[in-house]
């Protein structure tokens, strides 16, 4: 009996209510929206083409290359040959990216075996269910975007790093030629992705191969919950040190993605430019305010998981950046918003997405665009808090080893904090146009970074060592207050952050899909055509 009540039993249930939500996703989209829309309207004509063998047919209206198109044809000629008089449909067009969710449930899962993340095993809702059922995800698994496939390029190119910084020999170049692989591939369906495999695993790779030729204590690299600011400049001058001291080593290590990255400089030279067509639309500037637009993002879709760092009042008070810090920025934000906001003319003119309210909000007064930054800050200083953890938790050595993200630490460091906002940087400022799918990618892996919040009870011996070692700990027998009400209630909500989350991304989802489903509209001087709202 006990067997039906085992985690592993119940995560097999909820797998199945996630698949049932999916399924019927999917079937409603199909039975309501029977005919290609919004962007749909490029690419299905465009796969299509390539069903019908027109390989030299292309839409100039498509800016992303051709890597999704490819990708479906393979998976309709699989179809195809089960099949007797097998006609892909839009209703098959928009199944490869279906197809798209499960794998990357499981990428996800052979991702954090690899990386060698502490999983709370006991545990019946883990992070790759919640990633799975983020709502542009969510959303975009049941129409024909390219964003699906975009995101699982990303991430198997990920795996394929992962896996060959464990490796030796001919192993770890063998992995090295899957991760160049992975990462053309990658940059077929979206040319952005070059900051993801090749700038982001580069950075990582490179921190990786220094501490691994002079040691992981050498360098500058404290954890981010115990980091000043002025800890970032320091590292970045520790590595550099370092770095210059092991080059032939480094050009061996990063191959691929110097690879990956004279591959998309010849693409740039033979393009003429970033993206493939519609270029008068999507000219490449400087939008810096992408940099203050993704905080309040990510903490609208991710605040459970911002919820542990609040479990102890007076280490996230230790945390909070320093009045002067805060104020310098604050300053510099003020200053990205006065100078350099770009709004795009598809945003103001296009009412079918989310973010044509938003911009509507920011432009009703003049004042309200800088009202808007302290919330900027505020927001960017509990995502990065969040990469160091939930305070008070209680792990075995084992278990903390496990759960590094660089090296030998519970938490993240300053180096992968560094890595990630470079990275995040160079993806989104070169884009005038402001849109959720661009944060996706910066999401991602700011998700799979932040340490998973697992308050386990130890013995009493383990717990007094904890405490020792401890500077903070009070000592046993003291006269410490207890706990108050407000932080036993938040510890309690932190422990279910992740049941929060799912729960919370459900109810997007459930308003999101049903808006795009039955609340369409129809334009003046388009009469007839139904309007739908989407991200």
């Amino acid at each position: 009996m006990s067997y039906f009540v085992s985690p592993e039993f119940l995560r097999v249930l909820l797998l199945g209510f996630i698949t049932s939500l999916h399924m019927t996703w999917r079937r409603l989209v199909n039975q309501i929206v029977p005919v290609p829309y919004l962007d749909e309207v490029f690419h299905v004509p465009q796969a299509q083409a390539y069903w019908l063998g027109k390989w030299s047919h292309w839409d100039a209206k498509i800016t992303t290359p051709a890597g999704l198109y490819v990708y479906s044809y393979f998976v309709n000629s699989i179809r195809d040959f089960f099949t007797l008089d097998f006609k892909p449909s839009i209703n098959q067009w928009r199944a490869t990216n279906v197809l798209l969710l499960y794998i990357l449930l499981v990428a996800l899962y052979i991702l954090a075996a690899i990386s060698k993340r502490s999983v709370n095993h006991d545990g019946i809702l883990q992070r790759e269910f919640n990633i799975v059922m983020f709502p542009l995800i969510f959303f975009f698994s049941g129409v024909y975007y390219t964003d699906l496939f975009s995101v699982f390029s990303v991430v198997l190119t990920h795996i394929f790093w992962s896996a060959g910084t464990s490796a030796t020999g001919y192993t770890k170049t063998s992995y090295q030629a899957l991760h160049l692989v992975a990462g053309l591939i990658s940059l077929a369906s979206r040319q952005t992705n070059i900051f993801w495999v090749a700038v982001y695993l580069g950075g990582l790779q490179v921190i990786e191969t220094v501490k691994g030729q002079v040691g992981p204590n050498k360098v500058h690299d404290p954890p981010i919950s115990e980091a000043y600011f002025e800890e970032f400049p320091i590292f970045g001058i520790s590595i550099a040190q370092y770095a210059i001291n092991v080059i032939p080593q480094l050009l061996i290590d990063l191959w691929p993605q110097i690879s990956l990255i004279i591959s998309f400089a010849a693409f740039i030279l033979w393009n003429g430019g970033v993206v493939l067509g519609d270029k008068d639309n999507h000219i490449a500037t400087i939008h810096l305010p992408q940099m203050l637009y993704i905080w309040p993002f990510i903490v609208f879709f991710s605040w459970p998981v911002l919820l542990p760092q609040l479990a102890q009042l007076s280490s996230f008070r230790r945390r909070l950046p320093r009045l002067s810090t805060a104020l310098c920025f604050m300053i510099l934000m003020l200053g990205v918003v006065k100078f350099n906001t770009v709004i795009h003319p598809f945003t103001l003119a296009d009412n079918r997405h989310y973010t044509f309210y938003v911009f509507r909000i920011l432009r009703q007064h003049w004042l309200v665009k800088y009202a808007a930054v302290p919330i900027y800050f505020v927001c960017a200083a509990l995502i990065i808090g969040a990469l160091g953890g939930g305070p008070g938790e209680v792990r075995s050595e084992s278990e903390a080893a496990q759960n590094r993200v660089l090296y030998g630490a519970d938490t993240v460091h300053v180096s992968f904090t560094l890595v990630w906002l470079i990275a995040t940087a160079l993806s989104l400022v070169s884009a005038p146009l402001v849109e959720p799918r661009y944060f996706i990618l910066p999401w991602l892996m700011w998700r799979l970074a932040v340490p998973e919040y697992m308050p386990i009870p130890k013995p009493d011996e383990q717990q007094k060592a904890v405490d020792g070692n401890s500077k903070d700990a009070p000592q046993r027998g003291s006269n410490s207050p207890s706990p108050s009400l407000v932080q036993q209630l938040l510890k309690t909500v932190a422990a279910y952050a992740n049941v929060l989350e799912l729960i919370w991304y459900i109810a997007i989802n459930l308003g999101t899909c049903y808006i795009f489903l039955y609340k369409g509209f129809e334009w003046p001087q388009e009469p007839g055509n139904i309007q739908r709202f989407m991200w």
